[in-house]
């Protein structure tokens, strides 16, 4: 099974709101997040992909975990390392890569962390995205 490291962001306005990005064209929502690319650590890579995909830039408060999941569709093993962060300053275009803008990624915010969960966890992948 071929390895895959990325990580995942759980981004907080100055409201205490979380950032959900909604994967429109297969109806599904996440957390920002992705791959880590070469010489980057796992912070570089978290602020990276948050300012890619919300516009924002970030301050990482604090590590909230690590996990490995087998994903057999890809035959691949998703290990993700996930933070707690701030977004700071005012918001910037997103730079999305051509397979999200094809996804349709659109930043929404939601009140509480229970309900971008449950937005998250109700809202299912309905078709392979890209690993």
């Amino acid at each position: 099974m071929k390895p895959r490291q990325a990580v995942r962001v759980v981004l907080l306005d100055s409201n205490r709101q979380v950032a959900i990005i909604n994967v429109q064209k297969f109806g599904y929502y996440k957390i920002p997040g992705g791959g880590i690319e070469a010489g980057e650590t796992l912070i570089m890579t978290a602020k990276r992909e948050v300012k890619e995909e919300t516009g924002y830039k970030c301050k990482i408060i604090t590590e909230l975990g690590h996990s490995e999941t087998s994903i057999p569709g890809w035959s691949m093993l998703d290990i993700s390392d996930g933070f707690l962060a701030q977004a700071i300053g005012k918001k910037q275009a997103p730079k999305l890569e051509e397979y999200e803008q094809a996804r349709k990624f659109t930043l929404e915010w939601f009140s509480s962390l229970e309900l971008a969960a449950k937005y998250i966890n109700t809202h299912k992948i309905s078709a392979p995205s890209h690993p």
